[in-house]
């Protein structure tokens, strides 16, 4: 199953962005998504931001990506 997570945009250069998810860092397309600057959250898919999301956003959906992984769900 794929899904979109919340990131942290650490720095832009262009259309890219650098994001951190957990301790790893990479680059993604921000090209699709207006307004984005450094310590913005944004939704990202596949190499590419999807959507800009408010602190509160992130955080929502963060807890609850914890709780699923927490729950040991098998599909």
């Amino acid at each position: 199953m794929c899904l979109a997570a919340p990131v942290l945009v650490t720095r832009i250069e262009n259309d890219t962005a650098w994001v951190r998810q957990g301790g790893a860092e990479q680059a993604i397309s921000i090209v699709g998504v207006d307004g984005i600057t450094v310590g913005d959250y944004v939704l990202h898919h596949a190499g590419l931001a999807l959507a800009r999301l408010e602190p509160e956003e992130a955080a929502a959906i963060l807890a609850a990506l914890e709780l699923m992984d927490s729950l040991d769900w098998k599909p």
